[in-house]
């Protein structure tokens, strides 16, 4: 059987707008559930997806920009003064980061170990390694904390005899190396059994594991794979919702502190639920063993990538009377004014504060304690996440913390025995990570996928409106050509007619 051409013609103009349109309706309805598809097979985790190579290890280092804060008059701070600061750095690094010894759990977690990498950067960075810096002695501020704490004045006098004798001092003058990375030998670990022996009691002001052979506020980090702990974080199967949560640290859902303070929750840093909304996001941070809470600020593009951005504003290391939700992070009976995050519990017992850098966003009474070298500026020390809010992934990230040792008068001990109480700035550093620019496309063609279905399904639908229309035009303007011949036939046939007739009348009278 042989079809016509004109009966194809007929059955592409029927059919084919039907095949857009349902096609472009399907489009226009199922757009998030193609999303939700591939965000499941591409984002989260498990050995194939194409998220794992990038989770295990970072596509591009990212940066760790590293500054000291040199005591330029450290004589006359032990003896009252202010101290006098200089900044120096930045001292920059390319920070890797690897996961190791991976279990997959059935409850749709991953147990990993996290090893971090450092090398230096000297092109990038304003001095060297080998620079020395004069900083707060940390050995010194912890011991004299403990000593102001847990011995009675009257019981003073031969921890001090001790301290003399091994010449313990409140001020180091190290090289950078040294400071972050290598450490430096303090007398005092040579000696802490002696004074054990001299002095029983003093055990159990001393912390197990807190005693090394150096001390450096880095060491022993490099390369390894145990200061970070174990993490154990969801990885969104089953549950989008729960995508790049921290289920437990160190074998626990419980941290250190009491109460919501000790929930062990928020992101792991890498990933986040989709579809963020314009509120809060939480991120769990080892190094601080608690969640950090950073609120919206506003809408940015990255790269072209549409961005919520979240900040840390001033609630972030709010005391408790400013912020209740930080109430459970503070001592018993300790009151600080806002601006700074007692880690001491995290750290041994050692008196390490953190604030934001140059205490920015701080109570005026830090700043007050500094008589120079100090100066808060939003652009330099506030930290910010940015995260594309539909698929849960942070496109630029600038985290910047200080280190503040606290320095505090102990009478019967002379080398605290004149100092005013103050919040030593020891260091600060800012990590800054974003999307390569080898990622950025497929990220912001990820990030905008459901407005390109919804495009093509609505462009379907035009284009089946458009083929019928110009199909109605097209048999609209045959029709009108037909019944124009039709009209004019019997004209021309009446015509010929007359002419045959004339014909046969010049015939006949031949």
């Amino acid at each position: 059987m042989k079809v016509s051409n004109s009966s194809m013609k007929k059955f592409v103009c029927l059919c084919l707008p039907m095949v857009l349109v349902v096609s472009g309706l399907i489009l226009l309805t199922t757009h998030h559930n193609i999303f939700m598809y591939i965000y499941k097979s591409q984002l989260v985790l498990s050995p194939t997806s194409g998220s794992f190579p990038m989770w295990q290890d970072l596509p591009t280092p990212m940066l760790l920009s590293m500054y000291l804060f040199n005591v330029s008059n450290p004589d006359e701070v032990s003896k009252g003064a202010k101290p006098e600061l200089e900044e120096f750095g930045p001292y920059v690094f390319t920070e890797q980061h690897h996961k190791t010894k991976l279990a997959w759990n059935e409850n749709g977690t991953i147990t990993y170990r996290q090893i971090r990498t450092w090398h230096f950067v000297p092109e990038l960075s304003s001095g060297s390694l080998d620079d020395n810096v004069t900083i707060v002695n940390s050995v010194a501020a912890t011991i004299g904390a403990m000593i102001n704490q847990n011995v009675a004045k009257s019981l003073r006098f031969f921890p001090n005899v001790f301290l003399r004798a091994i010449k313990e001092s409140l001020f180091v003058t190290k090289t950078v190396r040294e400071i972050i990375f290598d450490g430096y030998h303090d007398p005092l670990f040579d000696n802490v059994e002696e004074l054990i022996k001299l002095l029983p009691w003093v055990k159990k002001m001393i912390p197990e594991g807190s005693v090394m052979d150096k001390f450096a506020f880095f060491y022993g980090r490099n390369g390894t794979d145990y200061t970070d702990g174990v993490f154990n974080m969801f990885t969104g199967a089953g549950r989008t919702d729960q995508m790049g949560e921290v289920h437990s640290w160190n074998y626990s859902t419980r941290g250190l502190f009491p109460g919501q303070c000790g929930q062990v929750r928020g992101g792991a840093g890498e990933f986040y639920p989709p579809g963020l909304e314009k509120t809060f996001i939480e991120m769990f941070s080892n190094d601080l063993c608690r969640t950090l809470r950073l609120n919206f600020n506003k809408e940015v593009t990255v790269k072209g990538i549409n961005s919520y951005e979240y900040r840390a504003d001033r609630s972030f290391f709010a005391n408790g009377t400013e912020n209740t939700l930080n109430a459970c992070y503070e001592p018993a009976g300790v009151f600080l004014p806002s601006g700074v995050y007692n880690t001491s519990v995290c750290r041994f017992g050692a008196p390490v504060f953190v604030s934001q850098p140059h205490f920015y966003q701080a109570d005026p009474y830090y700043l007050d304690m500094i008589a120079s070298g100090l100066s808060p500026n939003s652009t330099l020390h506030s930290t910010y996440f940015r995260v594309e809010p539909r698929a849960g992934v942070p496109t630029d990230v600038s985290a910047r913390f200080q280190l503040n040792v606290l320095v505090d008068r102990v009478s019967g001990i002379t080398m605290l025995n004149s100092v005013n109480k103050t919040y030593f700035p020891v260091m600060w550093f800012e990590n800054k990570a974003g999307v390569p620019d080898s990622l950025a496309f497929k990220m912001k063609l990820l990030a905008n996928l459901p407005e390109i279905l919804q495009g093509m399904g609505w462009a379907q639908i035009g284009l089946s409106l458009a083929i019928c229309i110009i199909a109605t035009l097209v048999m609209a303007s045959k029709r009108k050509v037909q019944g124009r011949l039709e009209d004019t036939s019997p004209i021309l046939n009446q015509s010929i007619q007359e002419d045959s007739q004339d014909e046969n009348v010049f015939l006949d009278q031949e």
